[in-house]
């Protein structure tokens, strides 16, 4: 056995003290992760003004055929949006096709929810007289052409409220097929095409609606195969891996698979044989969002997130590591090297040098599980001494939030119109307003600390969070997706939790933070936030809302947050988006984004400075709406309570310009 390790104080990389102990360990063991080889930023690349799209190039703030860097700018953020929307309209491909082929007898996933797909299919205008099957032909087959064939709009925009469709329509940001989008966007991006700025970034705004209908496309298919999430009782940390067990981690987005896993794991032909190998059963653990996924619907653990992938398989107690798609880090192959683990991947769109491959496809799903479970079992074998789990429980945690959980609630309270309490609440100032928390965790900061620091500064004034993939993660270690933690709310918010933990049948009050599933589970808040716009007749830019992505990384954050700007939600930005180096481009998005749209990115990295920037929209928001708003004492005392120091280098100016990227 390897010695103790211990906890040494060093300048911290992650809030979490387990994450934290977990990165010094694999340091001292020489095992390179994301925390130790994160390279230095380009400067060229974090402005935006770096152009590599021919062989004339690459060139920097000027391209030799003459473009300017407001469009080298534009540009560069249309293609980072793009292949964000194209992540997201992939995953809901996935769940379209698994849905359709269901249908027509060809899988062994069963049609869960019936009465959310003949829903769908009214939202959607279609006929619901036929049998639950011809139903979910129909909406499959609507949404696949919504995703990939010619059309003029979206059907899933049906969603978005009217009077948001009206002002995306006369901007001309309603989207067609996501399929056409993305084809015009690499054509339009591509050497010696469009140079206007302002239509660039237009398309981003068309291609962000495109996204969002996507999120929503994916989640409500999703939910109909695989089941609608309600609250559960769950746990996050690393020792939720059982030493006695066969341990079978599942990570990525796409939870078809993995759903196949939990149903096998509890095979007793299976069972019987871990038994025999000397283990005392098989422990299914989730990692990022297609753990939140089988969280969300069995209950089942979670190891941690994206950024806690390699320190996953360190712990040397993983026999199978299981990926599909996105957020993947390629160096868990080089991590799993040191250990016996089997890095498995399963998906076409992203095999990895020196992994085994076993591929997935919808009607070998039972297969393809069992194989996992063939290599996962025969690899208990071979599990060395090298095992490290840090100090420390997991935390526990409720999730499962979705619009159906809300409004179950919410009916015990008015059976006849749910959602008028919720309303009733944000009316009187028990409920602030409502903040979402989104996005990645990131290493360029104290992972984590971000997201728990707004979320903490929030609900002390009463706003309620609601969290969605490595965000909502980041304060469930924190404990604040725990019933404890309503002790840090005000005391409006405390009593609102204390009343719906009793209206949905827990002894304990809900979480201040509501954990609304994956990153890919976006679509759910939005579906939910324009129900109480329609209930109240105005658009959703002059609710008492907004929205952070405080530690944001990937690609697929971009495209969520400028659909987000789209329907008119303002979206705080913690990292530095690669806009700076136009003037034009930042303008467009910090302010005649509000013109257009009503929503409009804050880029604020201090998180004390941005959760007052979040509070005063909010507040601005409440004013107009002619609701009881906090005083300008009451801000004053807020700003003090929240410890605020004013960074050297505020991101906010009133021209949005002009802002150093060191």
């Amino acid at each position: 056995m390897i010695p103790q390790f211990k906890l040494t104080e060093i300048s911290r990389r992650a809030l979490d003290d387990a994450t934290e102990e977990m990165i010094q360990y694999t340091e001292s063991m020489g095992i390179e992760t994301i925390f130790s080889k994160r390279a230095a930023s380009c400067k060229l690349g974090a402005l935006g003004t770096c152009c590599r799209q021919c062989a004339l190039g690459p060139c920097k703030d000027k391209g030799a055929c003459g473009v300017n860097g407001d469009t080298i700018v534009a540009r560069n953020l249309l293609m980072m949006v793009g292949r964000g929307t194209a992540a997201h309209a992939s995953h809901a491909l996935h769940a379209a096709r698994a849905l359709q082929k269901t249908a027509r007898n060809q899988t062994t996933y069963k049609i869960k929810e019936p009465e959310k797909l003949k829903s769908i299919a009214t939202k959607l205008k279609l006929d619901t007289s036929m049998g639950t099957e011809n139903i979910a032909i129909q909406v499959a087959s609507q949404a696949i052409s919504d995703l990939i064939c010619d059309k003029p709009s979206m059907r899933f925009i049906s969603y978005i409220p009217d009077s948001v469709a009206k002002n995306l329509s006369y901007l001309g940001v309603i989207p067609g097929s996501v399929g056409e989008e993305l084809l015009n966007e690499k054509h339009e991006t591509s050497m010696g095409t469009m140079a206007d700025p302002t239509s660039l970034i237009l398309h981003t705004a068309r291609l962000g609606v495109a996204d969002m209908a996507s999120l929503i496309i994916g989640t409500q298919l999703q939910d109909v195969l695989l089941g609608i999430p309600e609250l559960v009782y769950s746990s996050i940390g690393f020792n939720v891996l059982d030493k006695n067990k066969v341990n079978l981690v599942i990570h990525g987005h796409v939870p078809l698979l993995a759903e196949k896993i939990v149903e096998l794991s509890e095979d007793e032909e299976l069972l019987k044989r871990a038994r025999a190998l000397g283990a005392s059963g098989i422990n299914i653990v989730g990692c990022c969002c297609t753990g939140t996924e089988v969280m969300m619907r069995h209950g089942i653990p979670l190891a941690g997130s994206n950024l806690s992938q390699e320190l996953i398989i360190a712990t040397g107690l993983v026999e199978a590591f299981v990926v599909d798609v996105q957020c993947i880090y390629p160096n868990i192959v080089n991590v799993a090297r040191n250990f016996h683990t089997k890095v498995i991947t399963t998906m076409k769109e992203a095999k990895i040098t020196g992994a085994l491959h076993i591929p997935f496809e919808d009607e070998h799903a039972d297969e393809a599980a069992r194989r996992i479970f063939e290599v996962a079992l025969e690899n208990f074998k071979k599990r060395g001494n090298n095992i490290y789990l840090p100090e420390g429980k997991p935390r526990e945690l409720i999730a499962g939030f979705s619009v159906e959980t809300c409004l179950t609630m919410l009916s015990t309270i008015n059976p006849d119109d749910p959602l008028k309490p919720l309303i009733d609440t944000i009316a009187s100032g028990n409920i602030y307003g409502i903040v979402l928390l989104a996005g990645c965790t990131s290493p360029r900061v104290v992972a984590d600390e971000s997201h728990v620091t707004i979320a903490k500064n929030l609900i002390k004034q009463n706003v309620l969070v609601v969290a969605t993939g490595c965000a909502a993660q980041a304060c469930a270690r924190a404990g604040l997706l725990s019933p404890d933690a309503s002790q840090y709310a005000g005391d409006k918010l405390r009593g609102v939790l204390a009343l719906l933990g009793e209206s949905a049948g827990l002894d304990r009050p809900l979480p201040p933070v509501w954990h609304f599933g994956s990153c890919s589970d976006n679509g759910r808040v939005i579906i939910l936030i324009s129900a109480i716009a329609e209930k109240l007749g105005i658009p959703i830019k002059d609710l008492p809302i907004a929205a952070s992505a405080a530690e944001w990384v990937a690609e697929k954050a971009t495209s969520i947050g400028t659909g987000a700007l789209a329907l008119g939600i303002t979206v705080h930005l913690g990292v530095i988006p690669p806009v700076l180096g136009s003037k034009e481009v930042t303008t467009l998005l910090t302010q005649t984004s509000e013109e257009l749209f009503g929503g409009k990115f804050i880029v604020e990295v201090d998180p004390e400075r941005a959760s007052v920037l979040i509070l005063e929209r909010i507040t601005e928001a409440r004013r107009k709406l002619g609701l009881e708003i906090y005083t300008a004492a009451h801000i004053l005392e807020t700003n003090k309570l929240m410890s605020i120091v004013t960074p050297k280098s505020s991101l906010i100016q009133k021209e949005g310009i002009g802002i150093s990227c060191e």
